[in-house]
């Protein structure tokens, strides 16, 4: 398949979940297997050294072309580092301290979430903040966030699900519809479904959902989590395509997962006590480019 194939069928599949605002479609009808893009995560083609005040980095996201935005879970602050001058470059004060999990930016506005579920939008340069309440079921620690340009909805990887709303150790991703102001179960993905891929008994108990970012050429789901050093790509219906282990003397504590464009991955990680740090991906050439 194509990636150009591959990008209409991820449409079409949109256009289904964004009818239905409960469970997505049934996840057998998805016949996508293998992932396009591979990478070395051994050997980052790149590492860079965050400054203290992103020590205790937690999101990353897309801004400009060489430059990321990012968030740490301490302060209300949002940065923009540049990756060629290896700086931040730009602050912005949204809010007060608080437990800041993810970052993304949607065409001029800025979304952070928060551990509770609430997200939190301004702009750039506005002292406006606003706190969007997403009504999420239960009580959840919520961790990661992306945006979903074919159903136009926001992502939420919950890290701990409330026990109403999820069985025993399923993982669940909500999505939030911008302009509704609803809350949608997206994915509910149950341990059966990933022994496939060698992730079951207590390397599922132990997967906790920290990051989650879609592939900008293939639209496949990157879910990361920091605890059990693990990244499982999926397809976006939530079928499991592939899990890669995560060398934990490289990722000390992976929190945040982004892309540029091209599809070059970039993987945040808190320091474990020193500084934080970004690790950067390139596309290996063999990867189906």
């Amino acid at each position: 398949m194509t990636i150009t194939n591959r990008l209409l069928t991820f449409a079409l599949l949109g256009g289904i979940i964004a009818c239905n605002p409960g469970k997505n479609k049934d996840q057998s009808q998805d016949t996508e297997t293998v992932a396009v893009f591979n990478y070395d995560f051994a050997k980052p083609t790149e590492k860079y050294v965050m400054p203290k005040v992103l020590k205790e980095i937690s999101g990353l996201s897309f801004y400009k072309e060489g430059q990321l935005l990012c968030v740490q879970d301490e302060a209300g602050d949002a940065f923009v580092y540049d990756l060629a001058q290896q700086k931040v470059t730009e602050t912005h004060h949204f809010d007060q301290p608080g437990d800041y999990e993810g970052i993304e930016k949607v065409e001029d506005e800025v979304y952070v979430l928060r551990s509770d579920g609430k997200l939190l939008s301004f702009k750039f340069g506005s002292k406006e903040t606003r706190e969007i309440e997403t009504s999420l079921p239960g009580k959840n620690d919520v961790e990661g966030l992306t945006y979903d340009t074919v159903t136009k909805r926001l992502w939420l990887a919950v890290k701990e699900a409330s026990k109403k709303a999820v069985k025993n150790d399923d993982k669940v991703i909500y999505s939030f519809d911008l302009k509704k102001r609803r809350v949608f179960t997206e994915l509910e993905l149950k341990e059966k479904q990933f022994e496939s891929i060698g992730l079951k008994g207590k390397s599922w108990k132990d997967f906790k959902p920290s990051g989650v970012a879609f592939h900008p050429k293939t639209g496949e789901v990157y879910l990361l989590s920091a605890a059990g050093h693990k990244l499982l790509i999926l397809s976006r219906s939530g079928v499991p395509l592939k899990s890669i282990e995560l060398n934990p003397l490289i990722f000390l504590q992976p929190e945040g997962i982004s892309f540029m464009p091209d599809g070059t991955l970039y993987i945040a990680s808190e320091g474990d006590g020193g500084s934080g740090y970004i690790l950067k991906f390139t596309p290996m050439k063999d990867a189906g480019m």
